[in-house]
């Protein structure tokens, strides 16, 4: 995890960074081109709208000085075929007229489904539409004349109305009589088709005289399907506006033009318009008064790029081209590029941590056995873990170390006690000779008439009996965490409280000698089935403050405790031999744990090298203990009741009624060597000894 940690800390944020400045500097490149790409197509818009503005302008330059020539020509029907001409030159051109200022007015429009549907008296297979309007002379009898044709000459119908109609307020006219120069106007709506159009107006002079205008109608679907089709990128967008009051001249979007409002459609604008990021891009611009803007779409967050740029002064308008373009469209693939490589990179950083962990794995396995293996050598315990010897000399060295101090270690344990060793593993301290006093309770075990035994039995036999009674034994006092001090011939001797303390020292001191009693009990059961002689076990407890440390010479010392507690237990061992006991306890541990066990009285006595006697008690059981091994049996419950009613009236002096009670416990356990000893003495005038 270590090597995976560090891989990681170290190899992925250089592939981040370099990722992220690849992206930054590509991303700077791209952003380059795109603004050039728009400058170029806003460019390109101005040029196109400039050359389509002089294409129409330079036709009825020439409209206007043959009628400046011969003003009665276009008063002819022969001059519908010179506007004819004029507006077939140029697909922009929808309409190309005369205008007089005596009210006279000759066109030639195109005629398509939107003119059609606008006018039923229209022919259905009408194209081309000619009329020409009478002057103000006619009076009230003035009319429009309109003839249709469905090919050019070839007339599929015509009618007259009446008109009032003043060509002299027409949109750009007067601005071009004033001027007396070209006039193009804002866009209209063309009531005829319902799309924007726009008028170019050119005056006729003679002499020095305006007499009228030559003028076409541009339509500005061409102009929409020049900017559809002449787009920066996929989902850009292109808008003339003028930029005075943000009228909508024409889009790449075509409907985008125009609006309805209360049933009547009129000329959008960039603060009206239906898309939202024209909208924004236009606040945008008036608010920072800069031609070039990026913004997140009011729509879907994309980021996008506002460019305005302004056409001309000499066009005579303040229009401007506006290119609103994604980002993503030019950004897009690289960040779609950055996407896969970063998933790439999470692909092979995912590859290289499993190749690191597998081969890390290999290495630290090894590793990791041999660590476990100490620590299970630190807590003393030698079950060895299955690994396979590693092909790494270093690693292969370790293993055969930690195998060697397991070894040693698990032989050390066989000769002193477990807790000692595992004290001085904690510790960190090396062995010395030195003792302590500590209140310690020391047990000492025999076997009854063991050398009897021996004598009988073969040196396999043997070995193979006191073998299992040892492992009974200290098995029991481990389970209770006493430590086993020494084995002395067919002796145990152990101790509790050293060298770990116990708080509850004689407690675990009872239920480890009960632990080997009972465990004794249930092996001699089986040897007795098998014909083998049974070992009877005795056990001595006794609590009180020793020298506790390491006892011996410089070069060679021992584990053990030493003082006159160690003798006393030594002596209740013996004890048991006299009273026919199993387990005889002092008055120290009684007392100690007098609440928690059963226990029935003996007699006070005075051991070899103590001048005082004291009381000592066998030890029958646990109070209220489930364990098999330390529950009281009902037997020893009934023996200890009547023993302690019996004892209280041979201390208070009552020993006639001590022997009753005595006699009533041999009565039911008739093999009690205490009861007899004690029924013989309350019986005679000797008892006053034992009085007390």
């Amino acid at each position: 995890m270590i090597v995976s940690g560090l891989f990681v800390a170290l190899s992925i944020p250089i592939l981040i960074f370099i990722l992220a400045y690849n992206y930054y500097r590509t991303s700077q490149t791209i952003t380059a081109t795109l603004q050039e790409d728009v400058r170029k197509a806003s460019e390109t818009s101005i040029e196109t709208i400039d050359r389509m503005i002089d294409g129409v302008a330079a036709r009825l330059g020439v409209l206007a000085q043959v009628a400046a020539t011969d003003p009665d020509f276009f008063r002819q029907e022969q001059s519908r075929d010179v506007l004819y001409r004029v507006v077939v030159s140029l697909e922009e051109i929808d309409a190309a007229y005369v205008s007089f200022e005596d009210g006279y007015h000759r066109v030639v429009t195109r005629i398509d489904d939107d003119r059609r549907r606008s006018d039923p008296k229209i022919p259905a297979t009408a194209n081309w539409h000619s009329s020409y309007i009478d002057d103000f002379s006619a009076g009230e009898h003035r009319e429009r004349h309109r003839t249709f044709f469905d090919r050019w000459e070839h007339v599929v119908g015509g009618y007259s109305f009446p008109t009032t109609m003043d060509v002299r307020i027409l949109a750009g006219y007067p601005e071009a009589k004033q001027s007396r120069a070209l006039a193009v106007t804002d866009p209209a709506i063309n009531p005829d088709t319902g799309y924007p159009i726009i008028f170019v107006r050119v005056p006729i002079i003679r002499g020095d005289e305006f007499i009228g205008c030559t003028s076409a109608n541009v339509t500005l679907n061409v102009l929409s399907r020049f900017l559809a089709t002449h787009r920066v990128s996929t989902n850009s967008t292109t808008i003339i506006a003028d930029a005075s009051n943000g009228r909508i001249i024409a889009a790449s979007e075509r409907s985008a033009g125009i609006r309805m409002v209360d049933g009547q459609l009129q000329i959008a604008s960039l603060q009206n318009i239906a898309d939202a990021d024209t909208r924004e891009a236009y606040r945008l611009q008036v608010q920072t008064k800069r031609d070039h803007v990026v913004f997140d779409s009011p729509r879907d967050g994309r980021e996008i790029s506002a460019s305005f740029a302004r056409f001309s002064p000499s066009l005579g308008q303040t229009w401007q081209a506006i290119i609103l373009t994604p980002t993503d469209d030019f950004i897009g693939p690289l960040k779609d590029t950055n996407r896969q490589m970063a998933l790439i990179i999470v692909m092979l950083t995912v590859s290289e941590l499993v190749l690191i962990q597998f081969l890390s794995r290999r290495l630290s396995k090894p590793i990791e056995n041999i660590s476990n293996d100490l620590k299970s050598i630190e807590r003393l315990s030698f079950k060895e873990q299955p690994s396979r010897p590693s092909k790494i000399r270093e690693i292969a060295q370790l293993q055969s170390a930690a195998g060697l101090l397991r070894n040693s270690l698990q032989s050390f344990s066989s000769f002193a006690p477990v807790e000692l060793i595992r004290e001085l593993i904690e510790s960190k301290i090396p062995l010395r000779l030195g003792v302590e006093r500590r209140h310690l309770t020391v047990l000492f075990s025999d076997l009854e008439n063991f050398s009897t035994q021996a004598e009988r039995l073969t040196p396999d036999d043997l070995l193979a009996q006191i073998s299992l009674y040892f492992e009974q034994v200290s098995s029991a006092i481990s389970q209770e965490q006493g430590t086993v001090d020494k084995f002395i011939g067919d002796g145990v001797m152990a101790f509790w409280g050293a060298p770990v303390s116990l708080p509850d020292a004689e407690m675990r001191a009872c239920s480890g000698a009960l632990r080997a009693s009972r465990r004794m009990e249930a092996t001699n059961v089986k040897w007795r089935a098998e014909g083998r002689p049974a070992l009877r076990l005795r056990i001595g407890l006794h609590s009180a403050e020793v020298l506790v440390g390491n006892v011996g010479s410089s070069e060679r010392f021992s584990y053990t405790v030493m003082g006159d507690g160690v003798n006393v237990a030594a002596r209740l061992e013996g004890t048991n031999k006299n009273f026919g006991t199993t387990i005889c306890i002092s008055d120290s541990v009684f007392d100690a744990v007098a609440s928690k066990i059963v226990a029935r009285p003996l007699r006070r006595v005075q051991v070899k090298g103590r001048a005082q006697a004291f009381m000592v008690y066998e030890l029958l059981g646990i109070v209220d203990s489930v364990d098999p091994e330390l529950k009281a049996r009902p037997q020893d419950t009934l023996l200890c009741e009547m023993s302690w009613t019996a004892s209280k009236h041979f201390e208070r002096g009552d020993f006639a009624e001590a022997a009753r009670c005595y006699k009533e416990i041999l009565q039911k356990f008739p093999d009690d060597a205490l009861a007899k000893s004690m029924f013989a003495a309350a019986s005679t005038s000797d008892s006053q000894p034992f009085k007390g």
